[in-house]
């Protein structure tokens, strides 16, 4: 009889730490504001964040940061061997030249590219074009402009 009893309390012991354990299961938050206004479990310390919804909105919602416009590319190459060299290179003489202009070099396998600026309209773009062929006249040959989302400033 006192055996049944311990055996029936141990299973009991056993389902209730089973159920605490659910209870105790950690929700990651999904970004850095849920993290900051989520209860310390240790000290039940909580941050509250007095800001324009704005911020988190472009901080968490990376879409509304970049639309669909145009970039020049200035090169592109899939020799194994150089190109991730030259494209360094190239970007390097370009913020050299147009230090306010972004300057992106991606590698999609097996091409290296290099694309410079963030352009709404094809007619900015032909602008900056003109003046990379004018500076820069030994990459004439590799400039020309392509559709792409760019990235466009926050809102003020």
């Amino acid at each position: 009889m006192k055996f049944r009893f311990l055996l029936v309390f141990g299973i009991l012991m056993l389902f209730v730490n089973i159920l605490s354990a659910q209870e105790n299961v950690d929700v990651k938050p999904s970004n850095i504001f849920d993290a900051l206004s989520a209860t310390d479990s240790t000290t039940y310390a909580t941050v509250t964040i007095h800001q324009d919804k704005r911020i988190e909105a472009l901080l968490v919602n990376k879409k509304s940061l970049t639309v669909s416009g145009f970039r020049v590319q200035v090169f592109s190459s899939n020799i194994q061997r150089t190109a991730k060299n030259n494209a360094f290179g190239i970007e390097k003489q370009i913020q050299e030249v147009f230090p306010n202009q972004p300057v992106y070099v991606n590698y999609t396998s097996p091409f290296w590219k290099v694309r410079v600026g963030d352009f709404k309209t094809k007619t900015d773009a032909q602008v900056f074009r003109n003046q990379l062929i004018e500076s820069l006249p030994a990459l004439k040959s590799e400039i020309y402009i392509v559709p792409e989302q760019i990235n466009i400033p926050a809102p003020k």
